[in-house]
């Protein structure tokens, strides 16, 4: 047991250090090959079925062996791995041409005083879950009343109780605070709502949301009236 040990030791460092010649990799980082896979049963634990269920005597036995080499190899791997690796390999620069980074979602929900502010919520709340995205939502205070800011603030809670989100409020030009918070805080899309089916109404309240459109280089989503 203990020649094939070495054997096995001998054989995977020399197998390790062949696959790596003529690479960039210095001796530490080959040298750690070996403890880094020396978890490599779960190929013999799948097919030491096999004997057992073709009848060959002592199938399970070697069926045993092959799941006992998964129970003494993988915690030795994992407790390898973490050991050498401190010792023998160094943090270098990575190369972003050959990662994937995940970019924060982070949503900005227009909001106003109308039912239709319910609809932006619960549609920032769908967009956030799906994402595991962060959302702003804004208010942009035309006329001063506290009582409006309150419900807004209260139906931001409710709607977006289990997303990180910040309530914050402004005063100005509604589709240029809108544009100059979207910017400030980065996000990645802009959701408001969208009044105004018959020309006169479009006239009177579609003017924020086309007015974010023409101006906005961050994409924007309009939730539709449901009141047709």
């Amino acid at each position: 047991m203990f020649i094939l040990a070495v054997g096995l030791l001998i054989g995977r460092a020399i197998g390790w250090y062949l696959s790596t010649w003529g690479s960039n990799w210095n001796w530490r980082e080959k040298l750690f090959l070996l403890p880094g896979n020396s978890a490599k049963a779960t190929v013999q634990a799948a097919i030491g079925a096999i004997p057992l269920s073709q009848g060959i005597v002592g199938g399970e036995i070697i069926l045993a062996i092959a799941a006992l080499s998964i129970l003494i190899t993988a915690p030795l791997g994992a407790w390898s791995t973490a050991t050498f690796a401190p010792k023998l390999l160094q943090k270098g620069e990575v190369d972003p041409t050959k990662v994937t980074v995940a970019s924060r979602t982070l949503l900005l929900a227009a909001v106003d005083n109308s039912p239709l502010a319910v609809e932006v919520l619960k549609k920032v709340g769908d967009l956030a879950r799906q994402t595991n995205g962060e959302a702003i939502v804004l208010y942009v205070i035309t006329i001063p009343d506290q009582a409006v800011v309150e419900h807004l603030r209260r139906q931001t809670q409710q709607l977006l109780s289990d997303i990180r989100h910040e309530f914050i409020t402004t005063t100005g030009n509604i589709p240029e605070e809108i544009i100059n918070t979207a910017q400030r805080y980065g996000v990645t899309d802009i959701i408001l709502g969208k009044r105004g089916h018959q020309p006169w109404e479009r006239v009177l309240v579609g003017s924020v949301s086309q007015g974010v459109l023409e101006t906005s280089s961050i994409p924007v989503i309009l939730i539709e009236s449901p009141q047709n």
